[in-house]
């Protein structure tokens, strides 16, 4: 599934390619695919994309008109845009869809531009979702969510306050989408293992210090995959202008269990935490 970073990456570059095409057809080839209000008229069609927005890892195609797109691309979504030249855009779960002719057996909906144009949302699995609320509806589907990693508004003060209650481990506590949104398990691995602390230990025992390089650093890392389109570990994402994130050259700790630390040569660790692999150095990481 794409975390943050690889969804930021995909928004990034569907906002450069869909902004001012305007809507002329919608063909949905799997009604689960597409949970919008009952009939596509002109509330959609004939809107121009002013932008492309994010929230978590929902994408917002934000419209001219009174409806807006809400497109979450879980597990094995893509959305691969093809201009009137051929080029395409995108990102998402990888397959040969990158580069078949579309529309193949797993595109789900298809969006026409007045140019020529198409954007595809493809998804093996039928997991994935396309919704279309009034744009005074948007908010709802945000109201499960705390604030994303990256937002400037983020602060340690909110963090020590939602953690001082909660007997979970920290790791676990970084990844829950009710305190924030982003920090998915290679990335709250890695951003333990940069500040030190054990992914065993407290939320509630962590103090202001360690929040502080905790939270400098969960941001750093997802900026720093961002800018390298993600991580494609074991081929689960790829983008279709690079056909794989980077991020996985610079993992330090996740996915490198019984391996020398970088830091100190100890072996690093692998444990389960809520079902997840948790990575850590059992040196640089003992409080």
């Amino acid at each position: 599934m794409p975390e943050l970073p690889e969804v930021e990456s995909i928004r990034r570059k569907l906002n450069v390619v869909l902004q001012d095409r305007q809507i002329k057809t919608i063909e949905v080839l799997r009604e689960k695919s597409f949970l919008a209000f009952p009939t596509i008229g002109a509330e959609i069609l004939e809107q121009t994309v002013l932008e492309v927005k994010r929230r978590a890892k929902i994408l917002q195609i934000v419209l001219s008109g009174k409806r807006d797109f809400l497109i979450h691309l879980k597990m094995t979504g893509q959305l691969i845009f093809i201009d009137t030249d051929g080029q395409r855009a995108g990102g998402g779960h990888p397959s040969a869809d990158w580069v078949n002719n579309l529309p193949a057996k797993h595109t789900r909906v298809i969006f026409s531009f007045t140019d020529g144009s198409r954007l595809f949302f493809n998804d093996m699995r039928v997991f994935g979702w396309i919704r279309s609320p009034l744009k005074e509806d948007v908010y709802k589907e945000f109201t499960k969510y705390g604030p994303d990693i990256n937002d400037p508004g983020l602060t340690v003060d909110y963090l020590l306050s939602a953690a001082k209650k909660r007997q979970i481990p920290i790791k676990q506590f970084i990844m829950d989408n009710a305190v924030i949104c982003g920090v998915g398990n290679i990335y709250a691995s890695e951003s333990l293992f940069m500040v030190g602390i054990n992914p065993t230990k407290s939320a509630k025992e962590i103090n202001k210090k360690e929040m502080a390089k905790l939270l400098k650093a969960m941001q750093e890392i997802i900026e720093r995959s961002t800018e390298l389109g993600g991580t494609t570990f074991d081929g689960k994402y790829v983008g279709v202008d690079g056909f794989a994130g980077g991020f996985q050259n610079e993992l330090k700790v996740y996915g490198r269990d019984a391996k020398p630390c970088l830091k100190c040569g100890a072996k690093i660790s692998k444990i389960k935490q809520g079902g997840r692999g948790t990575f850590f150095c059992p040196v640089c990481q003992s409080i």
